[in-house]
């Protein structure tokens, strides 16, 4: 169960029913335990959609390091993993800037 004190409306658009669900993966960088990846997956469930899951790497994180993203990016591989047990693909995106 999600509580709605959990879940913040940022616009009033139209939910456009396409090919999936979208799920940008940033700060929770974990497939349990996480209420936003819950409800991702409650409406993938809802609009009959799967789920797609993203995580955005940039180079410029503020006081990052080689060993802060290495460690970063060990943790997202078990991540993909579990994710993948869940029906869940997770892809990544290098954001040049």
């Amino acid at each position: 169960m999600i509580h709605s004190e959990r879940i913040t409306i940022l616009n009033q658009k139209d939910i456009r029913k396409q090919h999936y669900v979208l799920y940008w993966m940033q700060q929770a960088q974990r497939a349990e335990f996480n209420h936003a990846l819950e409800y991702a997956i409650r409406e993938a469930n809802r609009l009959q959609l799967p789920l797609l899951a993203v995580f955005g790497i940039t180079q410029r994180y503020p006081d990052a390091n080689v060993r802060h993203y290495s460690f970063m990016l060990e943790g997202l591989k078990k991540t993909q993993t579990e994710l993948a047990e869940r029906g869940i693909k997770l892809s990544s995106a290098l954001h040049r800037q």
